[in-house]
């Protein structure tokens, strides 16, 4: 992975854990939409698609419970714990 790509990594997995912490329980969505277009969009498809899979292996560490498939996107809500 680039190092450019490897910091939007980062600033995106610390915004993605800052947002789901400001979420409300029981609001679904989708991971982009959780991190906002700002710092989704410097990560390249490959990218994104890495992300994902990252965020569904650690939903733990995320604060975050899989809900169910929008067509190929996975959709998320903020875990009660």
């Amino acid at each position: 992975m680039h190092n450019l790509q490897t910091s939007a990594w980062d600033r995106a997995s610390m915004t993605l854990i800052e947002n789901v912490a400001k979420m409300p329980i029981g609001q679904e969505q989708k991971i982009s939409k959780i991190i906002g277009v700002e710092h989704w969009t410097p990560l390249q498809f490959k990218t994104r698609h890495r992300f994902g899979k990252h965020v569904r292996a650690n939903l733990e560490h995320y604060g975050l419970v899989f809900v169910r498939k929008a067509g190929t996107i996975a959709v998320y809500k903020k875990s009660s714990i």
